[in-house]
């Protein structure tokens, strides 16, 4: 499984352990800037997310009857069987380790293809915009989902920044 499909597994199941809910709610609480600034999750993949879980009996689907003449729209709750899935997904998530599949990672595997001052520009925009993020994230630190994420987050932020400092800094010596 992908790592987007299994970020987008937990948050559903673990959107529809706190209560049954209608895609287009998990849809606007996945978008709500609370989440969405940790967590980019595409519309499609919260529906094809819903249909998976359905099929594989960790949801289930079930109309609602409204009473009004809006559109029906279908509720889906957690299984027993999708409680144990979210844990699963939780463990394999707390035991992995990213492989470095970030597209940042293969632009810096193809690093040749650029010259010094190509190099030299392109950290310092990253340096910029991990700095953004960095401001952004003491914005929305204290409606983060939890206080370890924030943390997180912000270690990983100040750590790239001070890589790019030392990369960027003048050498001694060839490395």
């Amino acid at each position: 499984m992908a790592s987007g499909d299994i970020v987008t597994r937990i948050l559903i199941l673990w959107l529809l352990g706190e209560q049954p809910l209608h895609g287009y709610r998990i849809q606007k609480i996945l978008g709500a800037p609370q989440l969405a600034f940790w967590f980019r999750i595409e519309d499609a993949s919260i529906y094809s997310m819903l249909r998976t879980l359905t099929k594989h009996g960790f949801a289930r689907a079930e109309e609602d009857p409204q009473d009004g003449g809006g559109p029906r729209r279908t509720i889906y709750g957690i299984t027993p069987a999708g409680r144990r899935e979210l844990r699963r997904c939780l463990e394999t998530a707390w035991r992995s380790l990213s492989a470095g599949r970030s597209p940042f990672s293969a632009a810096l595997a193809a690093i040749d293809e650029f010259e010094a001052p190509e190099i030299n520009a392109l950290m310092t925009t990253r340096k910029a915009a991990l700095e953004d993020r960095r401001t952004r994230l003491l914005a929305v630190e204290r409606s983060a989902p939890s206080g370890l994420l924030a943390r997180r987050e912000a270690a990983l932020l100040d750590a790239e920044i001070s890589w790019i400092a030392l990369e960027m800094a003048p050498r001694d010596h060839p490395s």
